[in-house]
């Protein structure tokens, strides 16, 4: 990826004061921020309500965090001229670490040193507060300190694991540097030297949002005979500050660190130094825009979850049925979770792992049919599956909530169900599916037309993977024109307990031949009124041959 500086004249002159500012100290002190950019800037999602204090006060916090993870990895490089590059990905003030990678040149010890960037946290975060994309962070090891010697930016699309909503956490959690000291210090006791030799490894490190779920030696190379000597002790702590700032990232990767080290035979410990941390992604299978979907709600309820305010989710009201599908099937997609259901919901497992918008849109109808209480259950411990996991006792809990749901799919509707079903069909037909026909449909009382199911609701149970919402089963037909259909399917209702989901089907397609001409039309009385007519006496008279068959 090649680096440039195509931006505006100003933010060029910036980057040259800056790089003038720190020629011998690295501080940028006396330097007064530009302006910020309003250009391209996004808008904020429809549900933030977070008042601007509250946002400006997390967009620093973001950025505190950021430099602190970049101390973190800066504290264990003490050479003079050293170089370390960042490589953020920015958007909306939030800055998620991409990469970073240390600069072999040196020309010495430098000694210890706390001064980091002078100034940098106090103008950092008007710097990227109007910019989205790749910035890139260069700071050199000074003899008093580490000085910024560039900012450049890039274009670039927006990688998943890259957060965009500010937080107001400041930290990683007490968890996370748990389980990164832990993985830091197994990994460390594998290490090994030849005596007077030196050896590089590469370290594959798997994250999941925060937690540190393990890792894997991808290469090890050596040279100088057998690796005997042990890493010195400060390595834990090294491997730790290098992981910890990717813990700020999204969703399940993996950060591949590179490590290169030396045993000088007069020392007893090898020198190990982290090189350069990298994220890899995983292949994405699920649509790419079911992805993007599935991140962009999946960081709203994590957010929630950083910053302790776990229900807010569940009262801005997007615990509705489309919200909870697409949460759902998004998270089967890129995280998995069939395997914990699949023995206790064997037909509803396979509709589910199709994945895509038409597994969430069937999803979305299905959980008309389940009780607010059990859908309030379902998502809690869904949520907590996908960001904290859950405990033995939760997976049961879910198991039988989800061997529940499989039984429901061949039970009748109940009138509430109905009823949801009903009213999502027309809000889904006028709304999204045929916007054009939401002023041209519309009756003498000025009422848009009735929504007809193809497919009645009544036998919904008789067509498991049908989302019975689906656009091709709606059509807007008339008042009147839905009264004779209905009146259709009120003569073929004494073989209910009969019929199979083949002989609904002659009645949807006896009703499609006569009554097709009124469908997604404007119905003209006047002139329709003898045809109409018609039209149902020879449906009935159909239906009745149908009819007579099923009862002998």
């Amino acid at each position: 990826m090649r680096w440039g500086t195509a931006r505006p004249a100003g933010w060029i002159c910036l980057l040259a004061l800056m790089l003038q500012a720190c020629a011998t100290t690295g501080a940028m002190e006396g330097i007064e921020p530009e302006a910020a950019e309003e250009v391209g800037r996004d808008l904020p999602p429809p549900w933030e309500t977070r008042d601007t204090q509250a946002d400006e006060d997390a967009r620093r916090a973001e950025t505190t965090a950021a430099l602190s993870g970049m101390r973190g990895v800066a504290s264990h490089v003490e050479e003079a001229g050293a170089r370390l590059v960042f490589r953020f990905w920015a958007q909306n003030g939030v800055l998620t670490l991409l990469s970073w990678k240390r600069d072999a040149a040196s020309t010495g010890s430098a000694g210890k040193s706390a001064a980091f960037a002078p100034g940098l946290e106090t103008h950092l975060p008007t710097y990227v507060d109007a910019r989205t994309g790749e910035i890139a962070l260069t700071v050199q090891r000074e003899r008093h300190g580490w000085g910024l010697r560039a900012l450049t930016t890039s274009e670039s699309s927006k990688p998943l694991e890259a957060r965009t909503l500010p937080v107001r956490r400041t930290g990683v959690t007490a968890d996370t540097l748990s389980q990164a000291h832990a993985l830091a210090t197994r990994l460390a006791k594998g290490l090994r030297v030849p005596d007077g030799g030196n050896a590089t490894v590469l370290a594959d490190v798997l994250l999941d949002d925060a937690r540190v779920l393990g890792a894997t030696i991808a290469r090890y190379e050596s040279h100088g005979g057998p690796p005997i000597r042990e890493p010195s002790p400060e390595l834990v702590a090294q491997l730790t500050q290098a992981l910890l700032p990717f813990t700020l990232g999204l969703g399940p990767r993996t950060v591949r660190l590179s490590l290169e080290a030396e045993h000088r035979r007069a020392e007893r410990h090898a020198r190990w130094r982290v090189m350069e941390a990298v994220t890899l992604r995983p292949a994405m299978e699920a649509p790419p825009d079911l992805a993007a979907e599935h991140y962009a709600l999946y960081e709203r309820i994590l957010r929630e979850w950083r910053e302790e305010t776990r229900d807010a989710f569940l009262e801005a009201g997007v615990s509705s049925t489309e919200f909870l599908a697409t949460w759902f099937i998004s998270g089967l997609a890129l995280r998995g979770g069939i395997a914990l259901f699949e023995a206790v919901a064997p037909r509803l497992a396979p509709i589910l792992a199709r994945g895509g918008s038409e597994a969430v849109a069937w999803f979305r109808s299905f959980l008309a049919r389940v009780r607010p209480a059990e859908r309030e259950q379902f998502h809690r411990l869904w949520t907590k599956a996908q960001t904290q996991g859950l405990s033995v006792a939760e997976k049961e809990q879910l198991r039988k909530l989800m061997a529940r749901f499989d039984k429901l799919l061949d039970s009748r509707l109940d009138d509430a169900a109905s009823r949801e079903l009903r009213q999502m069909a027309h809000n889904d037909f006028y709304g999204k599916f045929h916007t054009d026909l939401a002023k041209l449909l519309i009756d003498g009382k000025n009422k848009r037309y009735p929504v007809h199911h193809r497919i009645p609701l009544e036998y919904t149970h008789l067509f498991q993977r049908l989302n019975i919402n689906a656009r091709e089963n709606l059509w807007g037909v008339h008042r009147l024109v839905h009264e004779r259909i209905n009146n259709v399917w009120t003569a073929f209702r004494p073989a209910k307990g009969r019929a199979t989901a083949e002989d609904v089907r002659k009645v949807a397609d006896i009703v499609d031949r006569h009554f097709g001409r009124w469908f997604n039309q404007r119905y003209e009385a006047g002139n329709s009124a003898s045809t109409l007519t018609k039209a149902e006496a020879d449906a009935l008279d159909e239906v009745k041959v149908l009819l007579e068959l099923l009862l002998k």
